[in-house]
C-alpha cells in the first residue's frame, strides 16, 4: 500500500482541522459533521507513525486556531498588545488545547490493527474521553456533538447521554465509512454489519428525536409561563470605556423605566450592568441598590440585576485590610427589598483573573484582567414565580456547575459578550450554553449585554434570539416546565461507559485475522 505524498497528506491534515471553524457558529455546517473527519482519515497511515504525529498535532493546531481565532480582536481591542503578538499568544493557545488530537489520532491504526473492525467504535468512545478530560483540565470546553443544537431530531440524544452521546455517534459514521475506503484500498469486501449497525443507530436516534421533540413540546405547551423583560444594549465595551460609570448606569435604569408597569414578571440586567458594587460597605448608605429596588417596586417584577460586590477582611501579615472582589447577581423583588446575591462560581481564566499571575507580574500590569475572587456557594433564589439558577457567563457552558443549581425550574443566566464584538464567540456561547437546556430538562433566560439573548426549552429549541448588537426592548414568555432526563439523573454515566469500553478492548484486543 503505497503513501500519498506528504504535500497531499498535509493539505488534508489542514482541510481537515480548518473545517473544524465551519462545524460551529456562525456557518454551524451540521451536516458535514456526518463526514467532516474523512480527511484526516485518508491523511493517515499505518507505515508512518511519526508522520501521522506530526499531522495530528497540525490538525489540532488549526483546527483550535480558527474555532478560536476572535481572540485576536479581543487582545487588539483591548489591550497593547500588537496583532502579531495576538497572533502568537493565539498560535501558543491552539498548540495546547490542539494537544488531545496528538493522543486521538495517531491511536487509529494501532486500534484497527490490535481491534479489528472494533475500532469504529473504540476510536470514538477516546474522542468523547478526551473531549471530557480536556474540559476538566484545559477549562474552555467544545464537545463535537454540540454542532448539532439546531438539528431537533439528532439533539434530543442529549437528554439521555449528554452532549457526548452525539460526538460519540458522528465519530462512529465517520469511521464506518473510513474503514469502507480502507477496505476498498486493501481489496478487502466492505465491512456490511458495521454499515448496517451505523445505519440502524442513526435511525433509532432519529426516530427518539422525533418522539422526543412532539412528547415534551405538548408538555411544555401546557406548563405555566412566566413573562422576562429582554433588555439588550447596542453600546459595545469601546463605548463604556470611553464614558463615565453613570452614563452606562443610566441606559439600564432608563430602558426598565420603559417597561410598563405590570407587563412582566421578571426584568433581567445581564452580567456587568452595574457599574457599582451593590453590597453594603460602610456606614455610608449604598445608594445604587435603592435605585433597584424602586425600580423593582415601581414596576410590580422581581429584579436581577449582574453587578459586583467587594468586602474587605483584615490581613494580619500586611496590618491592612484585604479587598475581595466578586462577580455576582443580585435579586430585588417586586416589593423592592433585596433578597440576596450569588456569587460567581469559576471565575473566567484570562478574563476575570490571571492564572499565576505571581509567575509574571509584568504580564499581569500590562493586561486588562481583573481579580476576581470565586464564590462559595450556588445559590437559589426562591421567588414567587419559582426557584431561580443564575450561573453567570463561562458558568453557563460548563455542565457541572449548572448541575449545582439544584432545584431550580428556571436557569437565568446573564454575560457580557461585548468584549468580543461582532466575532464568532457570542454564536458559539449561544450553541455551549443553550446545551444545558436540553441535557438538564431546564428552560434557560439568556440575559447578554449586547448579545445574543435568547430563551431556550427543554426540547433544545431557542426562542426570541436577538442579533449582536441589537438595541431590545420587550416582554417574552417563558414555559417553566421541567422535564426529567437521564444525563440530568445519572450525569456523565456515557463518559464512563466509553471509558469502560475502552479499557475492556485494551485487555481483550487482538489483531485481525
Amino acid at each position: 500500500m503505497s503513501v500519498p505524498p506528504t504535500w497531499l497528506r498535509v493539505i488534508a491534515a489542514l482541510v481537515g482541522g480548518a473545517t473544524l471553524s465551519l462545524l460551529a457558529p456562525p456557518t454551524n455546517l451540521w451536516w458535514l459533521q456526518w463526514f467532516a473527519y474523512l480527511p484526516m482519515l485518508w491523511a493517515l497511515h499505518p507505515d508512518t507513525p511519526r508522520s501521522n504525529r506530526w499531522l495530528s498535532f497540525l490538525y489540532g493546531t488549526i483546527g483550535v486556531g480558527m474555532l478560536f481565532r476572535w481572540i485576536i480582536h479581543t487582545i487588539v481591542i483591548f489591550s497593547p498588545i500588537p496583532w502579531i503578538g495576538a497572533a502568537a499568544i493565539l498560535l501558543l493557545f491552539s498548540s495546547v488545547f490542539g494537544l488531545p488530537y496528538l493522543v486521538l489520532w495517531p491511536m487509529l491504526h494501532p486500534m484497527r490493527r490490535r481491534l479489528g473492525i472494533g475500532w469504529v467504535y473504540a476510536l470514538p468512545a477516546l474522542q468523547v474521553v478526551l473531549e471530557w478530560l480536556s474540559m476538566k483540565v484545559l477549562l474552555f470546553p467544545y464537545q463535537h456533538g454540540v454542532g448539532q443544537y439546531r438539528v431537533p431530531w439528532t439533539w434530543q440524544l442529549a437528554s439521555v447521554t449528554g452532549v457526548y452521546g452525539l460526538t460519540w455517534l458522528l465519530f462512529h459514521v465517520n469511521c464506518v465509512i473510513g474503514e469502507c475506503f480502507y477496505r476498498w484500498r486493501e481489496g478487502r469486501p466492505m465491512p456490511v454489519r458495521a454499515i448496517g449497525g451505523a445505519a440502524a443507530i442513526v435511525a433509532a436516534v432519529l426516530a427518539f428525536g422525533a418522539w422526543r421533540v412532539r412528547h415534551v413540546d405538548a408538555i411544555v405547551q401546557a406548563s405555566p409561563t412566566l413573562r422576562v423583560a429582554q433588555l439588550q444594549s447596542d453600546r459595545g465595551m469601546e463605548w463604556r470605556m470611553s464614558h463615565g460609570a453613570r452614563d452606562a448606569w443610566n441606559e439600564w435604569v432608563d430602558e426598565t423605566r420603559k417597561v410598563t408597569p405590570g407587563s412582566a414578571d421578571l426584568v433581567v440586567w445581564p452580567e456587568g450592568a452595574s457599574p457599582y458594587d451593590l453590597n453594603q460597605q460602610g456606614p455610608r448608605e449604598n445608594l445604587a441598590p435603592k435605585v433597584l429596588g424602586d425600580l423593582a417596586k415601581r414596576g410590580g417584577f422581581d429584579l436581577l440585576v449582574g453587578g459586583g460586590t467587594r468586602t474587605r477582611e483584615p490581613d494580619p501579615e500586611m496590618g491592612e485590610d484585604r479587598v475581595n472582589v466578586f462577580n455576582s447577581v443580585y435579586w430585588f423583588d417586586a416589593e423592592g427589598r433585596d433578597r440576596g446575591h450569588y456569587d460567581k462560581l469559576v471565575p473566567l481564566p484570562f478574563g476575570e483573573y490571571l492564572p499565576m499571575a505571581w509567575a509574571y507580574p509584568w504580564l499581569a500590569k500590562q493586561l486588562p484582567i481583573g481579580d476576581f475572587r470565586a464564590g462559595t456557594e450556588a445559590v437559589v433564589f426562591d421567588t414567587s414565580h419559582g426557584r431561580i439558577g443564575t450561573p453567570i457567563c463561562y458558568e453557563a457552558v460548563l455542565p457541572d456547575v449548572c448541575k449545582l443549581f439544584k432545584g431550580a425550574d428556571l436557569l437565568v443566566t446573564v454575560t457580557n459578550d461585548a468584549w468580543f464584538g461582532d466575532t464568532a464567540n457570542p454564536r458559539q456561547q449561544v450553541m455551549l450554553a443553550a446545551t444545558r437546556s436540553i441535557e438538564l430538562g431546564i428552560p434557560m433566560v439568556r440575559a447578554s449585554y449586547t448579545g445574543i439573548s435568547f430563551v431556550s426549552e427543554p426540547t433544545g429549541a431557542i426562542l426570541f434570539e436577538t442579533k449582536p448588537f441589537e438595541r431590545v426592548n420587550r416582554v417574552v414568555t417563558v414555559h417553566l416546565a421541567k422535564i426529567d432526563t437521564i444525563y440530568g439523573r445519572f450525569g456523565d454515566w456515557f463518559v464512563l461507559l466509553c471509558g469502560l469500553g475502552l479499557a475492556g478492548a485494551a485487555a481483550v484486543s487482538r489483531k485481525p485475522e
